[in-house]
């Protein structure tokens, strides 16, 4: 059982904010898969940058000649660095309609690939719209998602695509993958420390997995086990901005009790 923590609802929330589209498979062939780029969106589309010679590109362009329907599937991929190793932190398949992303729209979306995928081909993209005689420029699309289906490294199911549409990530996201990126490239003696003052916790390495308002997620790789556990740490109080997440963490890592 996990320990006080976000709804797993807006926790698949948080982890779709984190991750990256990788693969992609259209509803008429969804046997074939092929690789796509992109982001997710503030309110949780998949935001793909295709090129001509993408599957995705031609479906699109025909799609407007009577194709409103357009269905496909868009596998997202949250990853965590474990030392120099790319770690999964969750899958995703996310199932929905998918669109050219609209004129006045496109710049935004843009923005939201640029942090994930600078390429130059973005400014193509924004300015052209395969729809034209251009049928070459790259296209920026997106998949309002129907269904979204998750495996973390502790838990799977499947998610109504209103409601993971309708909630939000949890607020302190973004500052809390830059804490944790720093965390574990500074402080994992730290880390390993704490370990040791919690009971019954397995001895081995730590690196912090997850951080959110309600509390941490230690990632631990026992030294007499081959699979790694996860320990969950909860706040004694939610934190409601980053400079109070930042100070539960340094409590917690110089070993007091952490109070927001």
């Amino acid at each position: 059982m996990r320990q006080p923590g976000p709804s797993e609802l807006e926790r698949v929330r948080s982890l779709a904010a984190t991750a990256t589209p990788t693969t992609a498979a259209l509803a008429d062939d969804p046997t074939a898969h092929f690789s796509v780029r992109g982001a997710v969106d503030h309110v949780g589309r998949a935001v793909l940058l295709l090129q001509a010679d993408s599957p995705l590109h031609s479906a699109l362009r025909t799609a407007r000649h009577g194709r409103p329907d357009l269905m496909v599937g868009i596998g997202l991929s949250a990853l965590r660095h474990v030392g120099r190793t790319p770690t999964v932190r969750a899958r995703l398949w996310c199932e929905g309609r998918v669109s050219a992303v609209p004129t006045g729209e496109r710049r935004e979306a843009a923005l939201a690939v640029w942090e994930r995928v600078p390429d130059e081909e973005l400014l193509a993209a924004v300015d052209h719209h395969p729809t034209t005689v251009e049928g070459d420029a790259p296209l920026l699309a997106r998949v309002e998602p129907a269904t979204v289906l998750y495996e973390t490294y502790d838990s799977a199911g499947v998610i109504d695509g209103t409601d993971f549409r309708d909630t939000t990530p949890d607020p302190l996201t973004s500052a809390a993958e830059r804490i944790i990126g720093h965390v574990n490239d500074r402080h994992r003696d730290d880390l390993t420390a704490v370990l040791r003052e919690i009971p019954a916790a397995p001895v081995g390495s730590a690196w912090l997995w997850e951080l959110d308002r309600h509390g941490l997620t230690l990632w631990v790789a026992p030294y007499d086990q081959d699979r790694p556990v996860l320990v969950r740490l909860p706040w004694s109080g939610p934190a409601r901005s980053t400079c109070e997440l930042e100070r539960a963490l340094h409590e917690l890592l110089t070993h007091r009790a952490p109070h927001c």
